[in-house]
């Protein structure tokens, strides 16, 4: 009788230890643990001097590459602009337009397109200008250029057909003197 009463027992603390496991587990199931979705979770240790600037030069090259983008975006609209503006140009070269091209030209700050821009102008000239004149708005709106953009073959370039211009210039204007 011990034994069927110790079974009893045994198969009574069996029960409750297996009902306890099906009733924890079912509470866990539907029990939300708290700040697992990152919510005010801070570090263990705050990040150091080095981390905080790292942290800052990142976002800083951010901003410039950013900036930078922009420019360039810019800088290239402001190209295909002056180009419409350069075929209007070709199709109809006045004084007006011809002084607006030189002028965008240089607001454009590229000596390369400054360079194609006077070497087209002096290969298609209008009668609007004389030698001379052409010389001295050539001249005026390469001083508009950045100093960065004035490079050596550019200028060398510039003051040669500066030179050819005058020069061209000063023989008409001697052959003018002497038919006088």
């Amino acid at each position: 009788m011990l034994l069927i009463l110790i079974a009893l027992i045994l198969a009574a603390a069996a029960y409750v230890i297996v009902a306890r496991r099906q009733s924890n587990s079912g509470l866990l199931g539907t029990q939300t643990t708290r700040h697992l979705d990152g919510e005010n979770l801070r570090p263990l240790f705050a990040p150091d001097e080095e981390e905080l600037r790292a942290v800052e030069r990142e976002e800083q090259k951010m901003l410039e590459d950013r900036a930078a983008e922009e420019r360039e975006n810019e800088r290239q609209k402001n190209l295909a602009s002056f180009e419409e503006f350069r075929q209007t140009w070709r199709e109809l070269p006045t004084r007006g337009n011809t002084i607006e091209l030189l002028l965008r030209a240089s607001e454009l700050e590229r000596g390369d397109v400054y360079l194609e821009t006077v070497d087209e102008l002096l290969h298609k000239r209008s009668d609007a200008f004389n030698d001379d004149e052409l010389a001295q708005l050539i001249e005026s709106h390469f001083w508009l250029l950045p100093q960065s953009e004035r490079t050596p073959g550019v200028t060398f370039t510039i003051n040669r057909e500066l030179a050819a211009l005058r020069g061209r210039a000063q023989t008409i204007s001697d052959e003018e003197a002497s038919d006088a």
